[in-house]
């Protein structure tokens, strides 16, 4: 199988979906498994006894790239440079035996870099609706660097979008991976970065404390701007902590890919397939705060609301969650995006 991939603005969106979230570059290496308390995601069941007693007595797991492949029975035949920037490096290691493996590596630790996009593509597949690349390995290497071993999946064709619509849909309901979720809790085992900003996700079994503080007051703090933050203290004050934007519904916790823009979906086998994600548990709604720029068609809600209707206040609080999202932009690029954060507070200040 070969990468298909689009041309013109669909390619570049596609690239830069890939990058968006790593933040240095380093080539191939020697990896380790770090001791943080977060999940750990490759196993060493395959390593030989002797490699896997070394590794365990030294509390360190230095493997190259190649000798990954080689331990979980891969012969790597030659790998492609896929590009870069100064965030992240990718490659496309290909095998006799397959597509063979995307491997993406940064320039800083995985807990900082990779674990939370590899668990939140872990709880994404788990729900099995989506079509998600699967994860095979995220490590620290022994430099301060880390990687991240993924399916390699080609690109490219069409995606039917009320097909598209009807497997979000199904995803937002599956029953949640991690434990936390399924006692009703919001979050995710480890913070994550939303672009290259860093986004908490300690546990929290009230949505509207979760949002108000985790998400919207984090990023308002990050940007440091006296008008924002006199804004954002009247939509509080006028919002009973925004309570009042959710009087009559129940939200319960749905694994969102958390970044669901035009540059994070594409098709794969004729299949939609999402990537690149910014997961958390969080309410469904608020996976459409990036609609702004992912072309949502009518076929696709209409696949989307066979299976989850619209609640009442939808449209007020799709200002909220778009509003996160207009205040990332902000403290990532500037520009513009102040006055859109402000036309959003202004809007729910009404």
């Amino acid at each position: 199988m070969t990468l298909v991939v689009p041309s013109g603005r669909a390619a570049l969106l596609i690239f830069l979906s890939f990058v968006a979230s790593s933040a240095a570059f380093s080539a191939p290496g020697a990896f380790r498994v770090g001791s943080s308390a977060a999940p750990r995601l490759r196993s060493l069941a395959s390593a030989t006894p002797r490699v896997k007693a070394a590794r365990v007595a030294s509390g360190l797991a230095m493997v190259s790239i190649s000798d990954w492949f080689k331990e979980n029975g891969h012969e790597i035949s030659t790998f492609d440079n896929m590009g870069g920037s100064g965030w992240a490096s990718m490659f496309h290691y290909k095998t006799a035996d397959g597509p063979g493996f995307f491997v993406k590596t940064a320039g800083q630790p995985a807990d900082k870099m990779f674990k939370g996009e590899a668990l939140g593509l872990q709880a994404m597949y788990h729900a099995g609706a989506v079509r998600i690349p699967k994860v095979y390995g995220c490590e620290d290497d022994g430099k301060g660097g880390s990687y991240i071993i993924m399916e390699y999946l080609s690109l490219g064709g069409t995606k039917d979008q009320k097909e598209f619509g009807r497997a979000m849909a199904q995803m937002h309901l599956a029953e949640p991976l991690h434990d936390e979720a399924k006692a009703g809790k919001f979050g995710f085992p480890v913070p994550n970065t939303i672009g290259g900003t860093p986004q908490p996700n300690v546990w929290d079994d009230n949505w509207v404390r979760f949002f108000r503080e985790q998400r919207i007051g984090h990023q308002v703090k990050l940007a440091g701007d006296g008008q924002l933050d006199r804004l954002w203290a009247s939509v509080c004050d006028k919002t009973d902590g925004l309570n009042s934007l959710f009087t009559g519904i129940t939200v319960k916790p749905s694994i969102l890919h958390g970044d669901l823009w035009s540059g994070n979906v594409a098709g794969s086998g004729g299949k939609p397939t999402i990537f690149d994600p910014a997961s958390y548990y969080g309410h469904h709604e608020a996976e459409w705060g990036m609609s702004w720029c992912a072309s949502f068609g009518g076929q696709f809600w209409e696949g989307y609301r066979e299976l989850i209707p619209k609640d009442e206040g939808f449209e007020t609080r799709a200002v909220l969650y778009e509003l996160y999202h207009k205040l990332n932009h902000h403290n990532l690029f500037g520009g513009g995006y102040l006055s859109d954060s402000v036309r959003l507070m202004d809007r729910l200040n009404k």
